[in-house]
């Protein structure tokens, strides 16, 4: 649909009176533009289901969701702020592919979470707001017959610098920790169905919501051991296998195929448990190591396997394609400033392979856009 441009055509049936009215268009000017019922040329466009503006060139290439997962205080609004921060300059450094804003509105609450952490000046003021139901991380909108809260899609668009006309974009979502809990209605609730439509899922596991890695933690000094337990990220990852076996009407144990970056989270804190082993830097040489990730990805796995066998046999069984990451998106243990507040301190925010896990997605959603197929064709370790 587009979306009309006078201002007496004010006034959707379904976004209400303050929206512009959306419209099929059935009149179009010399230049190809739709012209609305005062006959005013519409650029913009709009979903046709929840009429929801679009971004500049929606149409005009393929999209990927990238799906973020997670539990309660996992830090998964942390985690999409600095990949946001960090990814553009590993893209165009590495591989010369430029990682834009398609949707500076619609982006707004992520880039003003990204500015309000990097450019803080004291911890309080790198607080973000915990990402809860109906907050500014969603917008309400009509699905189906009836106004429903939705999580905001935040879209970027990735171009190779050499192949201009290889482009794609990618759609992030950041839900609300409880979205993906048992007992959630998800016809009443629809906002998590975007995982069954995913191109990759990043499910962020949170060592601190782990009783037995805190067990082992508990002579470090984090504060974030202060904080209560909540056991249940075996069980949100079952309740997403369930949800997606559901939408896409799957066989029983019938894995999908998306790729599944299993990021162990807070990793300055756990890194010594690996034994002294470090984790090797896939990132080099203009080229992704594949044979890196995948060697990094059995040292954590097996970590993983030894403390949480339960959470590591439900990631696979989600899909057929799971690697495992570690990942900090802070570089230090972070300071408490209130009940169950922990926040970084700017001065040493120092984020560690953050990116890493979604550089390992796309290899898979779209190599082609990488010259030379740098990202698809791993280099030969050492």
């Amino acid at each position: 649909m587009h979306i009309a441009v006078h201002d007496s055509l004010r006034g959707d049936p379904l976004l209400g009176e303050d929206a512009q009215q959306r419209f099929l268009a059935t009149r179009f000017n010399n230049a190809g533009q739709a012209l609305d019922a005062m006959s005013l040329p519409s650029s913009e466009t709009a979903c046709p289901h929840c009429r929801r503006k679009l971004p500049p060139s929606f149409l005009e290439m393929p999209h990927h969701i990238i799906s973020l997962v997670g539990d309660q205080s996992a830090g998964k609004s942390y985690f999409l702020s600095v990949l946001t921060k960090v990814l553009p300059a590993t893209l165009f450094r590495e591989y010369g592919i430029v990682f834009q804003d398609s949707d500076p509105t619609g982006n707004a609450p992520i880039n003003d979470m990204r500015k309000a952490l990097f450019g803080a000046q004291s911890p309080a003021q790198a607080k973000l707001a915990k990402t809860v139901f109906e907050g500014a991380m969603y917008e309400r909108l009509p699905r189906q017959g009836r106004m429903v809260a939705l999580p905001r899609p935040f879209v970027y668009t990735l171009a190779a610098e050499e192949k201009t006309r290889e482009k794609c974009a990618l759609i992030f979502y950041d839900n609300a920790g409880e979205h993906f809990q048992p007992g959630v209605n998800i016809v009443e609730q629809p906002g998590a169905q975007h995982v069954a439509s995913a191109a990759g899922i990043i499910y962020l596991f949170d060592p601190f919501n782990s009783p037995e890695f805190r067990r082992i933690l508990r002579d470090t000094k984090d504060p974030q051991l202060e904080k209560p337990v909540v056991d249940q990220q075996d069980i949100i990852l079952a309740e997403m296998r369930a949800r997606i076996q559901m939408i896409r009407n799957l066989r029983a144990g019938e894995n999908i195929q998306t790729p599944v970056a299993f990021v162990v989270g807070k990793c300055d804190v756990w890194l010594h448990l690996l034994n002294g082993k470090p984790l090797r830097d896939p990132v080099r040489d203009g080229k992704l190591d594949i044979a890196a990730i995948e060697e990094n990805s059995n040292v954590v796995r097996a970590l993983m396997y030894q403390l949480c066998p339960a959470v590591v046999a439900n990631a696979e069984a989600l899909s057929s394609n799971v690697m495992f990451f570690a990942a900090s998106s802070f570089g230090h243990t972070p300071i408490k400033i209130g009940p169950g507040e922990y926040v970084p301190d700017p001065a040493k925010l120092q984020p560690s392979f953050v990116e890493v896990p979604l550089l390992w997605i796309l290899s898979h959603v779209c190599p082609a856009l990488f010259v030379d197929g740098k990202m698809s064709e791993p280099i030969v370790a050492p």
